[in-house]
């Protein structure tokens, strides 16, 4: 969920193709201008196209409307014309020079696998190309050529490869740090706004979407009683026993002793025997902290997404419910029931 919750690569990429576009939109426009006076009409055409694409892609990436296919369709092409015309093109030309450039943009715009494999087929057909034109005119120059041409492209591939592996890991290191409880490992409240926009930003009118809002009995007594130490165990060994319940991607500490649930693609009834799992599971545990054991129950609030709620609007709902459990005698679940969703929302706002 991390990666599709908080994607700066996406971010990092957008503003590197906006700018890589634009830059090659110029250059292929004087490069066609080229070939149409040296009359040259294969390329220019080549040339001309990729201009208009450029263009495009462009402004694609300004306004953040692109997609990742968009991505590796421009940067393909990219590659296709920078070999082709290496092939067409004599060697003292120096077009093969571009290549030189390509490492550097296949990690950039397509990440470390893609970038990887593509860096690998474009200098293989590089050297087939160059090694064409080495044959042909037998000259040592060329020869020569050839050979900085591959020593000076697998320099810049390695530079790319260990940038873009230490780039991805820092920022997965980030990721987690920004979106992880610090003691339980759990998802934290930030993570759970992230995941509601993006159920929010691509759901259908078929999608569903239940919470469950859960608090444990009684912890302040066994802090009051044990010691912090042994709530922080009980609170780390909860999150794992609720996290193998539901998933960890749908697991979230919101609180001291309140933890939170998604479940998409769930309704209330479904999500409501969820909660009923998640407290036998808690109830039936027995917690171990220096010879003592502990027994900890759960109560559980439960409501459903309704088209237009906030997320704010959900966890008042869950809350009401998980205030009623508690009231009723705790270590119980509750849900908001649809036909009670216009009575449960006026007063959990009120309250």
């Amino acid at each position: 969920m991390d990666s599709r919750l908080f994607d700066h690569s996406h971010t990092l990429r957008s503003s590197v193709l906006a700018g890589l576009s634009l830059f090659l939109f110029a250059v292929a426009l004087a490069f066609s201008w080229l070939y149409f006076n040296k009359q040259e009409f294969v390329l220019a055409s080549i040339y001309l196209f990729f201009t208009l694409y450029s263009l495009y892609v462009s402004r694609l990436a300004a306004q953040r409307k692109h997609k990742h296919r968009h991505i590796q369709c421009y940067v393909y092409l990219m590659m296709f014309i920078i070999c082709i015309s290496t092939y067409l093109q004599p060697l003292a030309d120096g077009l093969y020079l571009w290549t030189i450039f390509c490492p550097i943009v296949l990690y950039a715009l397509l990440g470390l696998n893609q970038g990887r494999l593509m860096s690998g087929i474009v200098l293989l057909a590089q050297v087939m190309s160059v090694y064409d034109d080495v044959i042909q005119v037998s000259a040592l120059n060329a020869l020569t050529t050839m050979v900085n041409l591959i020593l000076c492209y697998c320099g810049v591939w390695i530079v790319s490869h260990r940038y873009e592996f230490n780039r991805e890991n820092i920022e997965n290191s980030l990721t987690y740090l920004a979106s992880r409880d610090a003691l339980t490992g759990a998802h934290n409240r930030l993570s759970l706004r992230a995941a509601f926009n993006h159920f929010e930003k691509h759901r259908s009118s078929v999608d569903s979407l239940s919470l469950l809002l859960i608090d444990l009995d009684y912890f302040k007594q066994i802090n009051d009683q044990y010691g912090h130490d042994s709530g922080d165990k009980v609170l780390i060994e909860t999150a794992q026993i609720l996290a193998n319940v539901v998933g960890e991607d749908n697991l979230y500490r919101i609180g001291g002793e309140e933890f939170c649930v998604t479940l998409f693609d769930t309704v209330l009834e479904q999500a409501e025997k969820m909660g009923e799992r998640l407290r036998s599971a808690v109830g039936t545990h027995l917690f171990y902290y220096r010879e003592q054991t502990i027994h900890l129950t759960l109560s559980v609030g439960i409501c459903e997404y309704q088209a237009g709620d906030k997320l704010t609007d959900l966890i008042k709902l869950a809350d009401k419910e998980l205030y009623r459990a508690k009231h009723n005698g705790r270590n119980q679940v509750r849900i908001c029931q649809t036909v009670e969703y216009a009575e449960c929302q006026p007063q959990a706002e009120s309250g």
